[in-house]
Formats: structure tokens, sequence, C-alpha cells
């Protein structure tokens, strides 16, 4: 069902940037958006307990040093494995799927429109999105963990020391996650009518990673988003050493996984049918 549409890379970027207005207005400015916000910024509210809860107590401020090192473990143990991955889940999914519910779904495939245009016009929607507010959580987070009186020389080491590049490389690695996990669920709502299921596996599969043998942990997204952080974590005694991949490798890696999930999804996409009954 649905054109396939005609014209040329200028014609499909109007449609994509025209995809872009609609969807923000219709899909992220709503309440509807209001559980992924929530969840984007459960790290910060813990942080804000922190920073209020801290003074209070009359304990000492930390170290610069060792605070980046907690915070070090909430950015890949809490705020990678957990927020990122399901917000991304929530923001990415419904894009397809709300479509499906809302029966909204023909208007896209009637339209002249090819279908790989349409499927980019959701994935550049989604990291938009996706990309702006888990960016805003992490600027919250970093100014939170580093607060004067909480952190001492907070503001120097995060703004002029050492925390200024782990910050940048959180930003970095916060949107190579949008990218790797977007194009995962986006891809997954193609393929599945509920995609909680396999969602729920491979979240099983990413947090058992460090358990896995080394050459299976590199068959996740996280081994790789973790390869490319600031500072390690421990992983645990059970944990097995596996080598962290090279940001020359781990950075293309995530975008050809991107690059490969979305060229399946636009074959799928291709053949999509509206069914709207028991949806």
């Amino acid at each position: 069902m649905g054109a396939t549409g005609t014209g040329g890379a200028a014609f499909w970027a109007t449609q994509v940037r025209a995809m872009l207005g609609l969807e923000l207005k219709k899909t992220f400015l709503r309440a509807r958006a209001l559980p992924v916000v929530l969840v984007a910024l459960l790290p910060v509210t813990l942080l804000a307990l922190r920073a209020v809860v801290h003074p209070i107590s009359g304990g000492d401020p930390a170290p610069a040093a060792e605070v980046a090192r907690v915070y070090g473990h909430i950015f890949q143990l809490f705020f990678l494995r957990l927020v990122v991955f399901f917000g991304c889940f929530g923001i990415f999914t419904y894009l397809v799927r709300g479509e499906t519910s809302e029966r909204s779904l023909h208007f896209y495939l009637l339209s002249p429109m090819r279908r790989e245009v349409f499927l980019a016009g959701k994935f550049v929607a989604g990291l938009v999105a996706a990309g702006a507010l888990f960016s805003v959580s992490l600027a919250l987070q970093l100014l939170l963990a580093f607060v004067p009186g909480v952190t001492t020389n907070g503001t120097g080491y995060l703004f002029a020391g050492p925390g200024a590049g782990h910050a940048l490389a959180y930003f970095g690695v916060t949107l190579l996650a949008v990218v790797g996990y977007g194009a995962l669920f986006l891809a997954l709502a193609f393929f599945f009518r509920n995609p909680m299921i396999p969602a729920a596996i491979l979240l099983g599969w990413e947090w058992i990673n460090f358990l896995l043998p080394p050459v299976l942990q590199k068959v996740s997204v996280i081994h790789h988003l973790q390869s490319l952080c600031p500072l390690p974590v421990d992983r645990g005694p059970f944990a097995l050493p596996a080598a962290p991949t090279p940001p020359a490798l781990a950075v293309p890696g995530v975008l050809l996984l991107a690059a490969l999930l979305l060229w399946t999804a636009a074959r799928r996409a291709r053949k999509l049918e509206v069914t709207y009954a028991g949806d």
C-alpha cells in the first residue's frame, strides 16, 4: 500500500525535513513524551538529592577525582545501560508502533514518499529528540556531580581540569549510544508487533556482557560504548577480561551496525502494509 514517490536527493531531503518538524510536534512535544523525560532525568534527580542532602548532613566535600571515579560508574552502569537504553526504546519504537496504535500510519504510506525516506525521517526525528534529551540530562548530571560545596574544586576540575575532556567524551558516547540503540529499536519496531520481548532479551545480553567470553563481549553495543568512556569501572570479580575496542574501531563499528540495521529496516519498510486489526 502507498506510493513510492519520485525525485532526487534534494527532494527526499525536503521530505525528511518536513517529517522532522511534524514528528517533533506530534510525538515529542506532547504529554505522551513525559514518561521518557522522567526516565532521562532519573540520574539528575539522584544527584540533585545528593547536592541537597550532603551539606545538610555536615559531610566534607569529596575530592574531585573521587567524584569523577564514582560518576564513571553512574554513567556506565546506570545512565548508559538503563536510562539511555529504555529511553531509546520508548522513543524509537513509538515512532512506528505509535502510528499503528493511533491508526495514522496509512497517511504516511499513502503519501508520495519513498519508504526509505519515511524511515530516514523517523530516525532523524528520534535522533534529534533523544540526542537533545539525553544531552541535557548529562549536562545537568555533571553540573550537579561537581557542584561547589559538595565536591572540592569541582568547578575547576570540570571546566579547566581533566573533567572537561571527560565531559566531552561522555557527550560523544551518549550520542553514539542514541545512534546505535535508536537504529536497533527502530528496526525492531518494523519487524515485531510487540518489540518489548526482543528488547528484554537484548537488555539481558547487554547486562551479562561482562560474563561472556571476550569474543561474544564484542557482539554488543555496550562493549564498544564502554571502550570509549574516559574512566574504566570495576566490573566485579566474575567478569571475564576483554580488551577494550580501540576508538578507531569502536566508533565506526557502532555506526556500521546502525547503518546495517537501518538498511534491513528499509527493506522491511518497502513491504509494510497497514493492518490495524488487533493493534
